[in-house]
């Protein structure tokens, strides 16, 4: 089941984010640090053109997604993730499709998105919903050399 963020999530999706970008590529604290602020502005912000989902499988969060207003016409997403117990099983790809249909049903005309070239698994969803890659730049992110990527999908009305 996907639904929507409620408060004991984020303790959830901040941990969960840097266990396992931690483990699996080598992150340090400066990503953790980076997703709970990423939390926390959207709790600030209260704004009802964003929205964090949280995957639910037996009751247990195994996921996360989540649109940030840009502008009017931009929405941004992030803080996508899926546990590796419950990878495979196509809940990626209905993460991004709720995603994508909020921010339709918000009247967003774009979605963007951060990634960097090692998160394959995350870049082959998006090119399945049509993303386009749009720039790439070297960063120093995470204590890592990382290749940075902005991704755009333009949302028919």
């Amino acid at each position: 089941m996907i639904r929507t963020y409620r408060a004991e999530d984020k303790e959830y999706i901040v941990n969960a984010h840097y266990d396992l970008y931690n483990s699996e590529f080598g992150y340090d604290l400066s990503f953790r640090h980076f997703i709970e602020e990423s939390v926390n502005g959207f709790i600030e912000r209260t704004d009802c053109s964003e929205n964090i989902f949280v995957l639910e499988k037996n009751e247990k969060q195994k996921g996360s997604i989540s649109i940030k207003k840009v502008n009017d016409k931009t929405a941004q997403l992030g803080l996508f993730l899926v546990d590796p117990s419950v990878r495979g099983a196509g809940y990626g790809l209905k993460l991004v499709e709720a995603a994508i249909n909020f921010s339709k049903e918000k009247g967003y005309e774009k979605v963007i998105l951060w990634t960097n070239s090692e998160l394959k698994a995350a870049r082959t969803i998006y090119e399945k919903f049509g993303f386009t890659l749009m720039k790439t730049q070297p960063q120093m992110l995470s204590g890592k050399e990382l290749i940075e990527e902005k991704w755009e999908l333009m949302l028919l009305s």
